[in-house]
Protein backbone atom coordinates (compact mmCIF):
# COMPACT_ATOMS: atom_id res chain seq x y z
CA UNK A 1 0.00 0.00 0.00
CA UNK A 2 1.45 3.72 -0.65
CA UNK A 3 1.97 6.10 1.77
CA UNK A 4 -0.91 8.45 0.33
CA UNK A 5 -3.24 5.35 0.79
CA UNK A 6 -2.50 4.09 4.71
CA UNK A 7 -2.80 7.96 5.35
CA UNK A 8 -5.84 7.82 3.86
CA UNK A 9 -6.93 4.63 5.54
CA UNK A 10 -5.97 6.15 8.48
CA UNK A 11 -7.70 9.52 8.76
CA UNK A 12 -10.59 7.02 7.75
CA UNK A 13 -10.53 4.50 10.55
CA UNK A 14 -9.63 8.47 13.02
CA UNK A 15 -12.91 9.70 11.54
CA UNK A 16 -14.79 6.17 12.23
CA UNK A 17 -13.51 5.73 15.74
CA UNK A 18 -14.52 9.70 16.86
CA UNK A 19 -17.91 8.84 15.64
CA UNK A 20 -18.45 5.77 17.55
CA UNK A 21 -16.99 7.02 20.78
CA UNK A 22 -18.81 10.37 20.26
CA UNK A 23 -22.60 9.11 20.78
CA UNK A 24 -23.36 10.90 24.09
CA UNK A 25 -21.92 14.09 22.34
CA UNK A 26 -23.89 13.59 18.56
CA UNK A 27 -27.17 13.51 20.98
CA UNK A 28 -26.57 16.41 22.83
CA UNK A 29 -25.06 18.30 20.22
CA UNK A 30 -28.18 17.62 17.69
CA UNK A 31 -30.89 18.48 20.55
CA UNK A 32 -28.83 21.86 20.70
CA UNK A 33 -28.39 22.27 17.04
CA UNK A 34 -32.15 20.92 15.80
CA UNK A 35 -33.15 24.20 18.82
CA UNK A 36 -31.08 25.96 16.92
CA UNK A 37 -32.72 25.46 13.69
CA UNK A 38 -36.30 26.27 15.12
CA UNK A 39 -35.23 29.44 16.42
CA UNK A 40 -33.89 30.24 12.62
CA UNK A 41 -37.09 29.47 11.19
CA UNK A 42 -39.02 31.58 13.91
CA UNK A 43 -36.94 34.50 12.84
CA UNK A 44 -37.66 34.15 9.42
CA UNK A 45 -40.87 33.65 10.29
CA UNK A 46 -41.66 36.46 12.63
CA UNK A 47 -39.53 38.89 10.23
CA UNK A 48 -42.48 38.05 7.66
CA UNK A 49 -45.27 37.59 10.11
CA UNK A 50 -44.64 40.61 12.56
CA UNK A 51 -48.19 41.88 13.06
CA UNK A 52 -48.90 45.63 13.64
CA UNK A 53 -49.00 45.40 17.69
CA UNK A 54 -45.88 43.73 17.45
CA UNK A 55 -46.51 40.31 17.98
CA UNK A 56 -46.13 37.54 15.66
CA UNK A 57 -48.68 35.86 14.20
CA UNK A 58 -49.79 32.16 15.11
CA UNK A 59 -49.16 29.32 13.16
CA UNK A 60 -50.73 27.14 14.99
CA UNK A 61 -50.17 23.33 14.60
CA UNK A 62 -52.06 19.72 15.98
CA UNK A 63 -49.87 17.80 17.89
CA UNK A 64 -50.85 14.31 18.89
CA UNK A 65 -48.12 14.22 21.83
CA UNK A 66 -50.34 12.91 24.29
CA UNK A 67 -47.80 14.20 27.43
CA UNK A 68 -48.02 17.53 25.80
CA UNK A 69 -51.51 17.73 25.54
CA UNK A 70 -52.22 16.65 28.92
CA UNK A 71 -50.47 19.16 30.13
CA UNK A 72 -51.51 22.16 28.34
CA UNK A 73 -55.01 20.65 28.09
CA UNK A 74 -55.54 21.02 24.45
CA UNK A 75 -53.68 19.37 21.16
CA UNK A 76 -53.18 22.95 19.01
CA UNK A 77 -49.39 24.38 19.52
CA UNK A 78 -48.71 27.55 18.07
CA UNK A 79 -44.79 27.04 16.73
CA UNK A 80 -44.14 30.54 15.91
CA UNK A 81 -44.56 31.50 19.64
CA UNK A 82 -43.25 28.45 21.39
CA UNK A 83 -38.95 27.51 21.83
CA UNK A 84 -37.64 24.28 20.92
CA UNK A 85 -38.19 23.50 24.20
CA UNK A 86 -41.80 24.27 24.67
CA UNK A 87 -42.61 22.36 21.07
CA UNK A 88 -44.28 18.89 22.09
CA UNK A 89 -42.25 15.78 20.48
CA UNK A 90 -43.36 15.46 17.19
CA UNK A 91 -42.84 19.03 16.49
CA UNK A 92 -39.59 19.05 17.62
CA UNK A 93 -39.01 15.95 15.56
CA UNK A 94 -38.58 17.40 12.41
CA UNK A 95 -35.56 19.90 13.19
CA UNK A 96 -34.14 17.29 15.72
CA UNK A 97 -33.94 14.89 12.70
CA UNK A 98 -32.34 17.28 10.41
CA UNK A 99 -29.84 18.08 13.10
CA UNK A 100 -28.76 14.47 13.73
CA UNK A 101 -28.40 13.74 10.16
CA UNK A 102 -26.06 16.88 9.99
CA UNK A 103 -23.83 16.38 13.13
CA UNK A 104 -23.33 12.93 11.99
CA UNK A 105 -22.24 13.70 8.86
CA UNK A 106 -19.68 16.23 10.10
CA UNK A 107 -18.82 14.74 13.66
CA UNK A 108 -16.29 12.89 12.79
CA UNK A 109 -14.34 14.52 10.00
CA UNK A 110 -14.17 17.44 12.27
CA UNK A 111 -13.29 15.87 15.76
CA UNK A 112 -10.27 14.11 14.02
CA UNK A 113 -9.04 17.52 12.69
CA UNK A 114 -10.02 17.10 9.17
CA UNK A 115 -10.97 19.98 6.48
CA UNK A 116 -14.37 19.66 5.05
CA UNK A 117 -13.60 20.78 1.01
CA UNK A 118 -16.28 23.02 -0.60
CA UNK A 119 -16.73 19.73 -3.11
CA UNK A 120 -16.97 17.21 0.22
CA UNK A 121 -19.52 20.09 1.72
CA UNK A 122 -22.07 20.14 -1.20
CA UNK A 123 -22.06 15.94 -1.60
CA UNK A 124 -22.78 15.93 1.85
CA UNK A 125 -25.45 18.64 1.13
CA UNK A 126 -26.76 16.33 -1.23
CA UNK A 127 -27.67 13.48 1.50
CA UNK A 128 -28.89 16.39 4.11
CA UNK A 129 -31.38 16.83 1.26
CA UNK A 130 -32.01 13.05 0.59
CA UNK A 131 -32.69 12.51 4.17
CA UNK A 132 -35.09 15.04 4.29
CA UNK A 133 -36.78 14.03 0.87
CA UNK A 134 -37.04 10.17 2.88
CA UNK A 135 -38.60 11.77 6.17
CA UNK A 136 -40.81 14.64 4.26
CA UNK A 137 -42.52 11.80 1.81
CA UNK A 138 -45.46 14.36 0.94
CA UNK A 139 -42.66 16.81 -0.98
CA UNK A 140 -41.60 13.91 -3.37
CA UNK A 141 -44.01 14.96 -6.26
CA UNK A 142 -43.30 18.81 -5.57
CA UNK A 143 -40.67 21.29 -6.53
CA UNK A 144 -38.34 20.04 -3.53
CA UNK A 145 -38.90 16.21 -4.83
CA UNK A 146 -36.02 16.46 -7.12
CA UNK A 147 -32.42 15.43 -6.66
CA UNK A 148 -30.39 18.33 -4.62
CA UNK A 149 -28.27 19.33 -7.81
CA UNK A 150 -31.58 20.04 -9.49
CA UNK A 151 -32.99 22.41 -6.76
CA UNK A 152 -32.26 26.46 -7.11
CA UNK A 153 -29.45 27.26 -5.09
CA UNK A 154 -31.55 28.91 -2.17
CA UNK A 155 -32.63 25.74 -1.98
CA UNK A 156 -29.26 24.17 -1.90
CA UNK A 157 -27.98 26.81 0.48
CA UNK A 158 -30.78 25.52 2.74
CA UNK A 159 -28.84 22.32 3.22
CA UNK A 160 -25.42 23.29 3.44
CA UNK A 161 -26.31 26.14 5.82
CA UNK A 162 -27.34 22.98 8.28
CA UNK A 163 -23.94 20.87 7.99
CA UNK A 164 -21.90 24.45 8.49
CA UNK A 165 -23.79 25.32 11.62
CA UNK A 166 -23.19 21.55 12.31
CA UNK A 167 -19.63 21.80 12.00
CA UNK A 168 -19.64 25.13 13.69
CA UNK A 169 -21.21 23.30 17.01
CA UNK A 170 -19.05 20.52 17.18
CA UNK A 171 -15.89 22.52 16.71
CA UNK A 172 -17.23 24.45 19.72
CA UNK A 173 -17.33 21.34 21.78
CA UNK A 174 -14.28 20.02 20.71
CA UNK A 175 -12.32 23.34 21.61
CA UNK A 176 -14.15 22.66 25.17
CA UNK A 177 -16.67 25.90 24.74
CA UNK A 178 -19.68 23.62 24.41
CA UNK A 179 -20.14 21.23 28.15
CA UNK A 180 -22.13 17.91 26.69
CA UNK A 181 -23.60 17.60 30.40
CA UNK A 182 -25.03 21.13 30.21
CA UNK A 183 -26.68 19.90 27.01
CA UNK A 184 -28.09 17.06 28.44
CA UNK A 185 -29.34 18.78 31.46
CA UNK A 186 -30.56 21.36 29.56
CA UNK A 187 -32.40 18.98 26.91
CA UNK A 188 -33.61 16.27 29.79
CA UNK A 189 -30.68 14.03 28.20
CA UNK A 190 -28.71 12.01 31.37
CA UNK A 191 -29.20 8.34 30.80
CA UNK A 192 -30.36 8.33 27.03
CA UNK A 193 -28.47 6.30 24.80
CA UNK A 194 -27.66 8.08 21.11
CA UNK A 195 -28.93 5.91 18.01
Amino acid sequence: MERKEKEEKLKSMMVQEEFNTGRRARLALAYSLGADLHESWRKGYAAKNTQEDGTIKPREKKTSDEVWIAKHGTNIIDIANASFAELPKDWQGENLEAARVAVDLVYGQVMAGQEISEEELQRLSAIVHEKWLERNTWAKDGELGVPYAELPREEQEKDTVQLRDAMKKVEQYKKGEISIESLEEQYGLEGREAK
